[in-house]
């Protein structure tokens, strides 16, 4: 049987074949499963992400894939998760932002007491390069085998399979130290060369899960570092506040809250404290001021 070709190349290809309304349309409905706001400034990018799935179907405009996803089978096919992940997914690699995870080591880390279990979350953990970083940062603190855990969750249903997974090409591993690297990861032979994976001793303590920051149910636990970097600037101002109000009350008192660095949290909430760039200490209140 002959397949239906595609009518309009054109159109998917370059977003300049993308209508206003299907724009607004994709703008909408991501704000809707995920609360980010994306401007009209990311038409390009929306346009480019999507053109897969126009393929996959068979859809000739991006109009018709709003349809299919608004009003028609993709409804219910499970079509909008692929939309989600499609939008949401970000390049990331090991050891990103470093001074991060200096700081953890430096200021807090070294402060604990190794006979307390620590619990660290990786609030928008992508395909999982932050949360493993974390973890090898633990593991070199307190042993492979002390009681720590680090947890990472992401809307992308598609990026917590590749976390779980644990395969990272060498350029996502490229900051990783030459000492750190011999020990908790292995490299790749055959049709996994050009590859590393996470030793198990690691993977052990890393636990992933789809989680929306937006709306997702509160943790029952409460954790001493909770990283959430580089997912605010596609917040909105008042998206952004109620992230942050969640996260805060999964923090204990006295624990530490990581932003990006080109993401501020100036005056959203008292408790709050900033002790370094982009780092803040949930520090404790007392009749209003804080201590």
């Amino acid at each position: 049987m002959q397949t239906q070709t595609l009518k309009h190349t054109d159109e998917i290809q370059g977003y300049d074949g993308m209508s206003n309304r299907a724009l607004k349309g994709f703008q909408t409905l991501i704000f809707k499963v995920s609360g980010i706001t994306m401007s009209d400034a990311k038409k390009s990018l929306i346009a480019g992400r999507l053109t897969k799935r126009l393929r996959a179907l068979n859809l000739n405009s991006y109009d018709e894939y709003l349809h299919y996803l608004t009003k028609g089978e993709g409804t219910h096919s499970g079509e909008v998760e692929n939309f989600t992940n499609l939008l949401t997914t970000n390049e990331t690699y090991f050891y990103r932002e470093p001074q991060h995870f200096a700081f953890l080591k430096k200021e807090i880390l070294y402060k604990h007491n190794s006979d307390q279990a620590i619990r660290i979350w990786s609030a928008a953990s992508s395909s999982g390069e932050e949360a493993y970083t974390l973890a090898m940062v633990l593991a070199e603190e307190f042993g492979a085998n002390a009681n720590w855990m680090v947890m990472g969750t992401d809307i992308s249903t598609s990026m917590i399979k590749a976390a779980q997974q644990a395969i990272y090409s060498e350029q996502r591993v490229r900051m990783v130290p030459d000492d750190i690297r011999y020990k908790y990861l292995l490299k790749g032979t055959g049709e996994y060369n050009g590859y590393v994976s996470v030793v198990p001793e690691i993977k052990k303590h890393v636990h992933f899960e789809h989680y929306n920051l937006v709306e997702s149910t509160l943790k029952t636990e409460l954790f001493d570092v909770i990283f959430c970097r580089n997912v605010l600037i596609y917040f909105n101002q008042q998206t952004k506040k109620k992230v942050m109000e969640r996260l805060c009350r999964q923090l204990k008192q006295g624990s530490y809250l990581m932003t990006g660095h080109s993401e501020s949290l100036h005056g959203m909430l008292p408790e709050l404290k900033s002790v370094s760039p982009s780092v803040y200490l949930k520090a404790n209140q007392t009749n209003g001021l804080i201590s």
